[in-house]
């Protein structure tokens, strides 16, 4: 097991917290902006800080209703307490026994086989555990640690499920939304170069073949994010084979909006971005124009492409990088420009 950094106690009164929300356009910002209720759990309306470090120290009473409720009203109010993530990271012991929650999934977890919970393992607590693990992923002053700790390594097998249950979909979710807030905190490159050393790509995988919308939607905004950074591009095309796995993959999901009565503009939109971004490179545009992305160009998505100023944006981007020095471009690309 990883070890994780040394626990520090320091003043939390000094710390600063923007609530982290990468999601805002899409669906997926209010599929977790709260924790879904659990049976017999109150939320506490307006808990002081007194509350919050009393609910961290019930933390470490396992299979406990103190431990329940207190993992419960935590993820509720998890952006409200601009301390709590550095709180939780750094008391003694907090971040381990969290941790033990997710492992705890590890062994219901057989290839495409969902076997059944343990008495004491609830999917809705380790949902709420894994919306505490994006604060800690997110904070200024922990997501350093987060990232030295190689914590995203314990969170691949739940991306990693084959099975579209719903409680298995929501882990599914809520790791992708811990990987997904630490590429949104991170400014200096760090979090892309280790999913790339930690071939994160294969990873998002099985949510965009089983996942849900939501799903979908973090799993292409972790793609494109990586695809942001000069290194990120270069490791998702550098091997033939990674780029058409991405590839493939970018076209089902072109393929499953085109039979949406209401398509996801947000999952479409990054979808657009990564080829736009993708056909930035020599080598992918000989692929795209040998293997286009018919769906974009045939005016299925005409009216979508339209509508949004930023996914037009990154259309127009694609087509003239698919022309660039190529006479014999597809006639259809420039007809829709």
């Amino acid at each position: 097991m990883v070890n994780l950094p040394d626990h520090l106690y320091e003043d939390y009164s000094k710390l600063k917290l923007t609530s982290p929300n990468p999601y805002a356009s899409s669906s997926y910002a209010s599929s977790s902006s709260a924790p879904p209720p659990l049976l017999g759990l109150t939320i506490v309306p307006n808990p002081t800080v007194q509350m919050i470090f009393q609910w961290v120290y019930d933390l470490h009473k396992p299979n406990s209703f103190e431990s329940d409720f207190a993992l419960h009203n935590l993820a509720y109010h998890r952006n409200n307490f601009d301390f709590l993530p550095r709180l939780l990271w750094e008391s003694h012991g907090t971040a381990y026994i969290m941790l033990q929650k997710i492992i705890e999934v590890y062994r219901h977890i057989v290839g495409h086989i969902s076997l059944p919970f343990s008495p004491n393992l609830n999917p809705l607590r380790v949902y709420d555990v894994l919306l505490l693990f994006q604060t800690m992923a997110y904070h200024q002053d922990t997501k350093g640690h987060f990232l030295k700790a190689k914590m995203p390594n314990y969170f691949y097998p739940l991306m990693d499920i084959g099975v579209a249950d719903r409680p298995y979909e929501r882990m599914r979710l809520g790791a992708l939304g811990v990987i997904a807030h630490m590429l949104k905190a991170s400014e200096d490159g760090a979090a892309t170069r280790f999913l790339m050393d930690t071939s994160a790509v294969s990873h998002c995988v099985k949510p965009i073949e089983f996942g849900s919308t939501d799903s979908k939607t973090v799993a292409v905004f972790i793609l494109h994010k990586i695809m942001s950074t000069d290194e990120g591009l270069q490791y998702c095309c550098v091997l033939a084979d990674r780029f058409f796995v991405i590839d493939e993959l970018l076209k089902k999901l072109l393929h499953q909006l085109s039979f949406m009565a209401r398509p996801a503009p947000a999952l479409f939109r990054l979808i657009v971005g990564c080829y736009s971004k993708l056909s930035k490179k020599s080598r992918v545009r000989e692929g795209l124009r040998r293997y286009p992305p018919n769906l974009l160009f045939d005016g299925t998505f005409t009216r979508m492409i339209a509508e949004d100023e930023v996914t037009g944006n990154y259309w127009k981007q694609l087509v003239e990088n698919m022309e660039n020095n190529n006479n014999e471009a597809p006639k259809r690309l420039l007809s829709m420009k």
